[in-house]
C-alpha cells in the first residue's frame, strides 16, 4: 500500500511550494512597482505646499514700497512749509500753505495776483510783518486825503464844503490821475515797499477817505471798480449804520471789492484828549469790530482830525496797526514814521487843474 500514496504525496508538495513562489513573486512584484503605493505622491504634494512661502515674503516687499511713499510725501509738505513761514505775504489757511510757500519765491506784485486767484483780496494783509532791518527808510508816495464825494446839497458850512466833492469833480480827479499816469496803490503796497523793498509803479499814489461816509459805494466804488483801482476807508465804528454812514452790507460790499478798510477809533474822539485806558480802549474796540465783522486783520488807523502826539503814536503802534495817518502836510512816508504818517489834502472847492497840481508837487 505504500509505494501507490508517495507519488500522491510528492505532487501535493509541489503544488504547495509553487503556491509559495508564486505568492511570494507577486508580493516582490507590488512591492517594487511605481504605481503601487500612495506614499510617495502626499510627501511629492508637501512640496509645492511649502513653496508658497516666497510668495507671502514678496507682499511684504509691497509693504516697503509703501512705506518709502509717505515718507516721501511728508518731507515734500515739511520742506514748503518751512519756506512759507518766512514769506511777507500769503495766507494764513493751512490747507494752502504748501501751494503759497512755491509761490511766496516770486515778488509781491505776483504774490497779489495769486491771492486774488484764491478769491481772497485781503490776502496780502494776513502775515505782514515788521522787518528787522527794513529795506527802505522811505517811499515818496502822495496820500490823498477825501471826506465826502457828494452832491453839494450836502454841505452845510465852510468846514463841509472844504470837505466836500462833488461825484462829478470826482470822477475828472480820478480821470486826471489815470491820464497823467498815476497808479493807485494798497496799504499794503506800501508798508511792504518800506519794510521789504517791494516795488512800486513809477508814479504811485494812496486814495484815504475819512470818517466811513455812505457815498463811499454810492459815488466813489463804481469809479473805481471801472478802473480797478484800491482805495483805503477809514471807519468810525461806532457810527456804523448810523444816517449818511455805511452799515455792515456795504462795509462788506468795499470789503470783497479789495479795498483796505482802517480804523477811525470808535466815537472820532481826538486821541490826545482821553485818558490813557479810554485811548486804548477806543483802539482795541475799533479794530476788534472791523475784524469781527469782515473776518480779517485790520492794520491800518487814521487820527480823529489828525490830532497825535508821542502817547498816542505808542498807543496805536501797541494796538497792532502798522500804519497810522495824520493831516499833516507831506509825502514822504518814513518807516521811522509809520504811527504818524502825513497826506495830501484834498479840497472840495479847488478846481481840477488846481487838484493836479497838488499831486505834482507831491510826486
Amino acid at each position: 500500500m505504500a509505494p501507490s500514496t508517495d507519488p500522491n504525496r510528492q505532487r501535493n508538495i509541489y503544488l504547495m511550494i509553487g503556491a509559495v513562489a508564486v505568492v511570494i513573486i507577486w508580493l516582490l512584484w507590488t512591492a517594487i512597482s511605481p504605481g503601487g503605493s500612495s506614499t510617495p505622491s502626499p510627501t511629492v504634494s508637501t512640496t509645492p505646499t511649502t513653496s508658497t512661502v516666497p510668495t507671502t515674503g514678496t507682499m511684504g516687499t509691497a509693504g516697503t514700497t509703501g512705506t518709502t511713499g509717505t515718507t516721501g510725501t511728508t518731507g515734500a509738505t515739511d520742506t514748503t512749509g518751512t519756506t512759507d513761514s518766512n514769506l511777507v505775504i500769503g495766507p494764513d489757511s493751512t490747507g494752502t500753505t504748501g501751494t503759497t510757500g512755491t509761490t511766496g519765491q516770486v515778488d509781491g506784485a505776483q504774490r497779489r495776483t495769486v491771492a486774488s486767484t484764491q478769491s481772497d483780496p485781503h490776502a496780502r494783509d494776513r502775515n505782514l510783518v515788521v522787518a528787522a532791518h527794513p529795506a527802505r527808510a522811505q517811499v515818496r508816495v502822495p496820500v490823498l486825503m477825501y471826506h465826502r464825494v457828494a452832491s453839494e446839497a450836502t454841505i452845510t458850512n465852510a468846514v463841509s464844503r472844504d470837505l466836500t466833492v462833488t461825484p462829478e469833480k470826482f470822477r475828472q480827479e480820478m480821470d486826471w490821475l489815470q491820464t497823467n499816469g498815476y497808479t493807485p496803490v494798497s496799504q499794503a503796497d506800501v508798508f511792504n515797499a518800506m519794510e521789504h523793498g517791494a516795488k512800486l509803479p513809477a508814479k504811485p499814489v494812496v486814495l484815504t477817505f475819512d470818517d466811513g461816509y455812505v457815498d463811499a459805494t454810492d459815488a466813489v466804488l463804481p469809479v473805481l471798480q471801472q478802473k480797478n483801482w484800491p482805495a483805503t476807508f477809514f471807519i468810525i465804528t461806532g457810527r456804523i449804520g448810523e444816517r449818511a454812514f455805511l452799515n455792515w452790507k456795504q462795509l462788506k460790499k468795499l470789503d470783497a471789492a479789495g479795498m483796505d478798510l482802517g480804523s477811525h477809533t470808535v466815537a472820532h474822539t481826538e486821541l490826545p484828549s482821553m485818558s490813557s485806558s479810554d485811548r486804548s480802549q477806543s483802539l482795541a474796540q475799533s479794530r476788534a469790530t472791523l475784524e469781527k465783522g469782515l473776518g480779517h486783520p485790520v492794520r491800518w488807523f487814521c487820527y480823529p482830525a489828525g490830532r497825535n502826539d508821542s502817547a498816542s503814536a505808542q498807543a496805536v503802534t501797541k494796538a497792532g496797526y502798522l500804519m497810522a495817518y495824520t493831516t499833516d502836510a507831506g509825502s514822504t512816508l518814513r518807516e521811522s514814521q509809520r504811527a504818524t504818517l502825513p497826506r495830501v489834502r484834498v479840497q472840495g472847492p479847488a478846481s481840477v487843474a488846481a487838484f493836479g497840481a497838488s499831486v505834482r508837487a507831491a510826486s
